[in-house]
């Protein structure tokens, strides 16, 4: 049977007056790679840093684990949930096997420093996301793609229970996005269970085994991805038609034309 990692139910979410998200009810179980897909401003990222703790719900509850997530510790909840944000900025000059290993924070003891484990844990963090070449330099001397590896490399060496992920792939090349796509499957495969914001609507017919879809607020469809990414939901919520079809049985989904949304 497997296990339920995460649950939302009745969740909002807002700023100031506006409200972003209303009533978002889902849940995730280990095993799960789940595709978070939307338009620009649908609440995605919202969503997410919500889950992650960074953002209050105005209403609704979060459970981890079949516990409220408020009722768990931070340095518990940092051992089981790593949160993979946009962006790729470091403002310390560190090497990026320090990068690295600040994944291995909420194991250590304090004040000691990293035990055998968690050497070969970023060892392997690393050479997943193919950045060993560059564990003396500088993060601040890799190209942003680079850094997009490191950082993810990072959040995998917490070893985490739910992995969450805003927008993975952006800035890197086409053959590291399915390198890294193929990594996620892998990762929830073994029962990791994985949450990721994507707007390649291919990699996420291709690798997630559920989608959500984020418009007017909330989630407006949910299921395998053949059955949310029909012609009538891309034309509602991205105003786009699109060639929808698979090739050597991998799908794709390539917009052609612009429509009025709705």
């Amino acid at each position: 049977m497997a296990v339920k990692l995460l649950q939302l139910s009745g969740i909002s979410v807002g700023f100031d007056k506006a409200s972003i998200l209303i009533e978002t009810d889902f849940s995730l179980e280990a095993g799960e790679l789940v595709g978070i897909i939307g338009p620009n401003g649908a609440g995605k990222t919202s969503l997410m840093r919500t889950i992650a703790g960074l953002l209050p719900s105005r209403s609704g509850e979060i459970r981890f684990l079949n516990r409220p997530i408020t009722s768990i510790s931070e340095r518990q909840r940092a051992r089981q949930l790593a949160y993979l944000p946009q962006g790729n900025e470091s403002h310390w000059d560190v090497t990026v096997e320090t990068v690295v290993m600040l994944g291995r924070l909420p194991h250590r003891e304090s004040w000691k420093g990293p035990s055998e484990k968690d050497l070969k844990i970023v060892s392997q963090a690393l050479s997943t996301c193919d950045v060993s070449q560059f564990s003396d330099r500088s993060i601040n001397t890799l190209s942003g793609g680079e850094k997009a590896r490191v950082m993810l490399a990072r959040a995998l060496a917490v070893e985490p229970r739910l992995l969450l992920a805003d927008e993975p792939v952006a800035g890197l090349d086409p053959g590291h996005q399915l390198d890294v796509m193929e990594k996620f499957r892998q990762l929830s495969q073994s029962g990791m269970g994985i949450m990721m914001v994507l707007h390649d609507l291919t990699l996420a017919a291709r690798y997630c085994s559920r989608l959500l879809l984020l418009f007017d607020k909330r989630i407006l469809a949910q299921g395998k991805p053949q059955d949310v990414l029909s012609e009538e939901n891309l034309a509602r919520c991205f105003g786009i038609r699109a060639h929808i079809g698979t090739a050597n049985q991998y799908p794709f989904v390539i917009p052609v034309q612009r429509c009025r949304p709705g």
